[in-house]
């Protein structure tokens, strides 16, 4: 059975408290429903009324009782918002609702994705690009792939711009039912632009290793693919977001592309979150995880509420189902508890770099001869890979092997398509 969740109580979740600043929020994208008891939650052309400058927002109905930031009460009510120039330490003091209304589109958390500043050391590359917004069913974000911090090479290839694109459902769809994650290829998107990898490296140079075991990944937990491409193969809060800290719920960090958002690791044990957790990951390393990772790991399901599920994700006490940034494989999700996007179904990401997609899985071989399961021009094998059976390209020669979102494949001397490096 499938069930809708929307991502509206996840951002609320997020934030945890009424007076928390979103991180480098751009606009209210949400109908102005706030009564009085909390932060305003319009703010029409300016930013969000929690703490932060008003600078254009809706009128406030009734007088400020709080001190504002720079020391004085405000006596009468406010006329004209625009021009406050300080902020307001109490955004609760508000006790009716304000008069004017948002009139953008609510339940989109475009604002949540906000562009980096060039970091000097990347002089050599062009200045970072991103752009989020949402039309009636999808979140797309598009960027340029360059990150705003100090590139540092941990592979042989040299960082290049992409040309990225990505449609994440605007309201993802909960499934009992759960889908394999690509073996390569983007399975998530971090708030930055940057494309999210599953746990394993490709063939070489760890056969399908874990590349974060094997250290070769920087201290954001990213490196570049043949392409260019930089992708994470796990995450660091710090580098998206403000810092973990404990007792302190972890916000969005990014989405995966069944539009399930991925939190950093900290998160609410209880609706009024008296309570709150570090999550960790319930997979089990039981062989060498330098190379076949996913093999050399077992999903061990357990009581513990602060343990996580199959897909790395769980179901909050608000009801509302995502994943979590953990320290300990997969490190980011395991699988889809979702129904995977448009982003999945063609190729895994639409970024050039965007990787195989998710190849069909498979137990038998009429499993490969459905109509769309395969998608070699000779045909597939269900063969063993390390994300378990799936539809493998078969080839004579490395001309018979799919060309897709930009990365090519080798015939391996089994005869069949594998990454090419």
């Amino acid at each position: 059975m499938t069930n809708r969740l929307t991502l509206l109580p996840l951002l609320i979740l997020a934030a945890c408290s009424s007076d928390t600043t979103s991180r480098g929020a751009t606009g209210d994208n949400g109908a102005d429903t706030a009564t009085g008891s909390g932060a305003d939650t319009g703010a029409g052309s300016g930013t969000e009324d929690s703490g932060v400058t008003d600078t254009g927002a809706e009128a406030d109905a009734t007088t400020d009782t709080a001190s504002d930031a720079g020391g004085s009460a405000d006596a009468t009510t406010d006329t004209e918002p625009s021009t406050d120039t300080t902020a307001d330490t109490d955004p609760a003091a508000d006790t009716t609702a304000d008069t004017g209304a948002d009139t953008s589109t609510d339940n989109c958390p475009d604002e949540l994705f906000v562009q980096s500043d060039p970091a000097p050391e990347n002089s050599a590359y062009p200045d970072p690009m991103l752009r989020a917004y949402c039309d009636a069913d999808y979140l797309n974000i598009e960027s340029n792939g360059i990150i705003g911090y100090q590139f540092v090479p941990m592979t042989p290839n040299a960082l290049r711009a992409q040309t990225n694109a990505w449609q994440v459902p605007l309201v993802p769809e909960f499934s009992d039912t759960l889908t394999t994650i690509p073996l390569l290829g983007v399975v998530a998107v971090a708030i930055n632009g940057i494309p999210i990898y599953g746990a394993n490296e490709a063939a070489t140079p760890g056969n399908y290793g874990d590349p974060v075991y094997n250290a070769i990944v920087d201290f954001c937990n990213g490196h570049t693919g043949p392409q260019g491409d930089y992708h994470y193969h796990a995450l660091v809060q710090e580098c998206l977001a403000q810092a973990a800290l404990d007792g302190v719920p972890s916000p969005i960090i990014g989405f995966a592309l069944d539009g399930f958002p991925i939190y950093g690791p900290n998160g609410c044990l209880d609706a009024a979150c008296t309570q709150v957790a570090t999550f960790s990951s319930s997979w089990e390393t039981t062989g060498d995880p330098s190379v076949l990772a996913w093999d050399n790991h077992t999903f061990t399901p357990n009581s513990d509420p602060t343990k996580l599920d199959q897909c790395n994700g769980r179901i909050g006490p608000d009801g509302s189902y995502a994943y979590y940034a953990t320290a300990n494989f997969p490190y980011t999700i395991g699988c889809y508890h979702g129904v995977p996007g448009p982003s999945v179904v063609n190729g895994g990401g639409g970024g050039t770099g965007g990787g195989t997609g998710a190849p069909t899985p498979c137990t038998a071989q009429a499993d490969c001869e459905v109509a769309g399961a395969c998608t070699g021009t000779l045909g597939c094998e269900c063969a063993t890979t390390p994300m378990g059976q799936a539809c493998i390209p078969t080839c004579n020669t490395a001309a018979d092997c799919p060309v897709v979102t930009g990365r090519t494949f080798t015939c391996s001397a089994a005869g069949l398509c594998v990454p090419a490096r």
